[in-house]
């Protein structure tokens, strides 16, 4: 295992009951990188951030910055300042705006420090300012994505996990998203691997990227590279470039 990563996975087998999804899985993030997660449907891509996040049971080892991680609870990974974004948001709809971005702090102490982050959040997503006391069920599914990364970032995470945040919306807004993460990572270090649907886009923002087949790393390399090779971009990603 990479001694200068600060995400290092070795061997990481998880699934459901009887059912494997993940054979082995090995892959290292840098520290304040993105990392795109790509391959097509049921190749494992979103058991791989239940992993990673401790909704699931694994086999194998997790290690961030040093620290392992497997077989530890979500609440004890989120102590440890990891922030799952899940499919399909997760967001507590009859909760108002501003009660689910507090949610986000439930590990943290002092009311000073969440208020402040409440400003940093609504910072990089101003509609979020303008909806504080409305219900999450009324917000559109582009804020309510929003809301579910704001709601991350409020536990001030180390690693984000981001699982397919462009499904369902539209590509103006989707383009916002992404541009906002860009922003986390630029400005806080946020090291972030994102599962992504839009492989052009992931790759437009990740400084590296590994690709998942039937539960197994079959390529990694720079995102770059990876966007790159048309015969990459034809077997694994589903576009030409």
């Amino acid at each position: 295992m990479s001694g200068d990563a600060f995400l290092a996975v070795e061997g990481l087998h998880a699934g459901y009951g009887d059912a494997r999804v993940l054979h082995g899985v090995d892959l290292t993030v840098g520290r304040g990188e993105i990392c795109a997660i790509l391959g097509p449907n049921g190749a494992g891509k979103t058991t791989l951030l239940r992993a990673l996040s401790g909704m699931i049971r694994v086999r194998g080892d997790v290690r961030l910055d040093g620290t392992g991680l497997a077989r530890r609870s979500p609440d004890a990974l989120a102590r440890q300042g990891v922030a799952h974004v899940p499919e399909g948001r997760g967001t507590f709809m009859p909760l108002t705006v501003e009660e689910n971005l507090r949610l986000g702090a439930f590990v943290r102490r002092g009311r000073g420090a969440v208020g402040a982050d409440l400003d940093r959040v609504c910072a990089y997503f101003p509609v979020l300012r303008t909806r504080l006391k409305q219900v999450a069920g009324s917000l559109s599914g582009g804020e309510q994505q929003m809301l579910a990364i704001g709601r991350a970032l409020m536990l001030r995470p180390r690693l984000l996990l981001l699982d397919e945040p462009s499904l369902g919306l539209a590509p103006l807004v989707t383009e916002e998203l992404f541009r906002i993460v860009r922003a986390v990572n630029e400005e806080e270090r946020t090291t972030v691997v994102v599962v992504e649907q839009n492989a052009h886009l992931a790759l437009g923002v990740a400084q590296q990227a590994h690709v998942l087949e039937s539960g197994r790393i079959v390529l990694s390399g720079s995102a770059e590279r990876i966007r790159a090779d048309e015969q990459v971009a034809r077997s694994y990603l589903g576009y030409r470039v």
